[in-house]
């Protein structure tokens, strides 16, 4: 199985929805003019960090449904980024699987929250692998790339490509980016090509863009460094900057049983 996937990586206008669902068309309007099969956006694309301003959550699900009525629009599968939740179980970091026909196919729901979501966000618990028209995939969000049981849980589900939308920033090595300015984009990079083979996965890690300056004087400069990583054949796309940019690569997931071969035997 061969399919074609676009990865985004995207400049959020903070706190400016509007600007950003436009200028998320767009990108989807140039994907599928590269015959892109599946368009991936990164985490907060919507609205960027909202710093645990609960007011701020999306408690209708209409950012969910504004997903739909593009995939089904222009014809084309979307990981839909993460958006800020708020619901009658708690508040969540949540990312959708829609398809072409508007469908929602998965949803997920993010484990493992960065410090500063700890105060106002509750962690999901469940991990799963669903159905699409290209093969079993599934759905992490940013600092989960830290943890490797929660890719134990899907490799053990049987998953064959794993979607990463991420907001990874520079500053997150705090006072120790002074002894390595690149320490974030070397983690990235070493934790891309590691979850990919240890899962014999596609892992599709698609990072936000730029530098966000907020009100409260703090900077997020992030790293970009999107990329497709696979089994044996490494890193097979990626942008090495943090410019807003996107690219479609083809990947042939048939090669994910050779790779099986190779490493899992």
């Amino acid at each position: 199985m061969k399919l074609n996937i676009a990865v985004i990586q995207f400049e959020i206008a903070q706190n400016n929805p509007e600007e950003n669902w436009e200028r998320i068309e767009k990108f989807i309007v140039h994907s599928t003019a590269q015959r892109a099969e599946v368009v991936v956006f990164p985490e907060d694309c919507i609205t960027g960090s909202i710093f645990g301003d609960v007011t701020k959550l999306d408690t209708t699900q209409e950012v969910m449904r504004r997903w739909q009525e593009l995939a089904a629009k222009h014809r084309v599968d979307i990981v839909t980024g993460s958006v800020m939740e708020g619901t009658l179980e708690g508040n969540f970091n949540t990312s959708y699987y829609i398809d072409f026909k508007g469908e929602v196919l998965g949803s997920y729901r993010k484990n493992h929250l960065y410090h500063s979501e700890t105060s106002f966000l509750t962690p999901g618990t469940e991990a799963k692998v669903f159905a699409t028209q290209f093969g079993k995939a599934a759905i992490v969000i940013c600092w989960d790339m830290l943890f490797p049981e929660i890719f134990q849980r899907l490799k053990e589900q049987g998953v064959q490509i794993i979607y990463c939308p991420s907001y990874w920033y520079r500053e997150i090595a705090g006072a120790m980016g002074s002894e390595n300015e690149r320490s974030e984009e070397q983690l990235l990079d070493a934790l891309c090509l590691t979850r990919a083979v240890e899962t014999n996965a596609a892992l599709i890690y698609c990072n936000a863009a730029g530098t966000a300056k907020y009100d409260n004087g703090s900077v997020d400069t992030l790293i970009g460094h999107s990329q497709i990583a696979m089994p044996v054949l490494g890193v097979v796309a990626e942008l090495r900057h943090h410019h807003e940019k996107m690219f479609v690569k083809e990947i042939d997931l048939n090669n994910l049983k050779k790779a099986k071969k190779v490493y899992h035997g």
